[in-house]
């Protein structure tokens, strides 16, 4: 039986208990608001950001871009299960993010629809989430229906490439879209077959390539050399014929590149590199393109990415046979963050005009194409992607290991100098690829 003094000692003892009790419930509490506090600040402090045109604000400067949150507005298909989770560690560049901005790309004004828009098409990352063939991790570079310009991209796997290990990731933002375009014109398109090495060399299958030095103009080139033809790149000036000549020469040493000059006697020095080429002699020296095109001495397909003169010109050195493949209208399009309209209607007025009647006379192709509607067949774009890292791996098999890495002209800070990237790619005087870097993004 306990005395009075160990029963009060008893209760004391119990109160003290509760006490403590009462204290570490509080206390467990108050720890767990403040990591829920902390957890939701550290939320808002890594929220995705991207470059955008918001709601409400109109396409026309490549100034009107901002960098603001994601809203996921874009790709809100209901779909996210089939995608890939792929964190951005670099973006590339291409003529098609900048006449979305501005307002000259169709494709782009349908899907807008009102909504905030991310320009960009291509990009390299790390994978957040597994979905075969994919696991968290992987290093990736793809593609995506615009939405590139952002801390995170979601995209299904056959967007989707593995990085080869040798590769940067700014490499790797620079492969897709710029080689699948010239492969897509050039063969799917423009028909160009394979010339075997046991043909007449004499007579070389001329394929002319504008923009020699640039991304889709270099992977252009360098597929249409592989598959055994005569390459004439154009250039705008002489510093990009170096670029030129170390990727093609080993491959063609017979192939050229020409200043591209002004429209005015560009016709006249496109017949005489031609005629280069053929080896024609002296008594040639007054050809112009169209008896070029007549005796089957002028171009057997054109890669043109210009338009005005140098589209009109281009057409004319066309074999029998011969395709023009347009991928672009540079020529629309001045320096500087927004249109030159006087420019713009001017070129629009005087654009170069067609007589059908003449296509099947001459037997000739004249093409067009935008890329970004191959999104909507994935079997084709992945059959094709493969075709050509086939090509340019010189393999049997599409192992991108063995393709030589993209060349990157210039590289700036995604978070920061996006708009000032724009604005260099749209100067038209770059040499390979533009990138914004985004490094740090995790």
């Amino acid at each position: 039986m306990l005395k009075k003094g160990s029963l009060i000692n008893f209760a004391a003892c119990l109160l003290l208990l509760e006490s403590v009790n009462s204290f570490l419930h509080c206390s467990k509490n108050k720890i767990a608001t403040r990591l829920s506090v902390t957890q939701e600040d550290a939320l808002e402090e890594v929220k995705p950001m991207s470059w955008m045109v918001p709601k409400g604000v109109k396409f026309g400067r490549l100034d009107r871009l901002q960098f603001l949150p994601e809203d996921n507005s874009m790709d809100d298909d209901g779909d996210d299960d089939q995608k890939v989770i792929v964190v951005t560690k670099a973006i590339g560049l291409n003529f098609a993010d900048i006449f979305t901005v501005l307002g000259l790309y169709s494709a782009a004004n349908k899907i807008r629809n009102g909504k905030n828009f991310v320009p960009g098409l291509e990009f390299s990352g790390i994978v957040k989430n597994d979905l075969h063939p994919f696991v968290k991790n992987d290093r990736v570079l793809g593609f995506t229906r615009f939405g590139a310009y952002s801390d995170c991209v979601k995209v299904p796997p056959v967007f989707l490439k593995k990085l080869p290990a040798s590769w940067s990731f700014e490499q790797g933002a620079s492969f897709i879209v710029q080689a699948l375009t010239a492969w897509h014109g050039l063969v799917e398109i423009g028909g160009m077959p394979l010339v075997h090495k046991n043909e007449d060399r004499t007579k070389p299958y001329v394929v002319v390539v504008h923009s020699a030095s640039g991304g889709v103009g270099l992977w252009a080139s360098e597929i249409a050399a592989r598959r055994g033809a005569t390459v004439l790149g154009i250039v705008g000036s002489e510093e990009k014929f170096k670029v030129f000549n170390e990727r093609i020469l080993d491959l063609s040493p017979i192939s050229r590149v020409m200043l591209r000059g002004n429209e005015k006697d560009f016709a006249k020095r496109l017949a005489s590199e031609l005629k280069n080429i053929r080896s024609l002699g002296e008594e040639h020296k007054d050809t112009d393109l169209s008896y070029l095109a007549e005796t089957q001495r002028g171009a057997d397909i054109v890669m043109e990415s210009l338009g005005g003169k140098y589209f009109k010109a281009s057409y004319e050195s066309l074999n029998s046979n011969g395709a023009l493949v347009t991928f672009g209208s540079t020529s629309y399009v001045s320096p500087g963050l927004g249109l030159d309209f006087i420019r713009l209607i001017y070129r629009y007025i005087t654009r170069p005009r067609i007589d059908p009647g003449e296509l099947p006379s001459r037997n000739l192709r004249i093409c067009g194409f935008n890329l970004i509607y191959l999104t909507e067949n994935t079997n084709e774009l992945e059959r094709e992607l493969n075709e050509c890292i086939k090509c340019l791996g010189n393999s049997d098999y599409p192992d991108l290991e063995k393709v030589t890495p993209p060349v990157i002209g210039e590289v700036f800070d995604f978070k920061t100098q996006a708009v000032t990237a724009m604005e260099k790619l749209k100067s038209g005087k770059t040499v390979g690829k533009i990138v914004l870097s985004n490094a740090d993004n995790n």
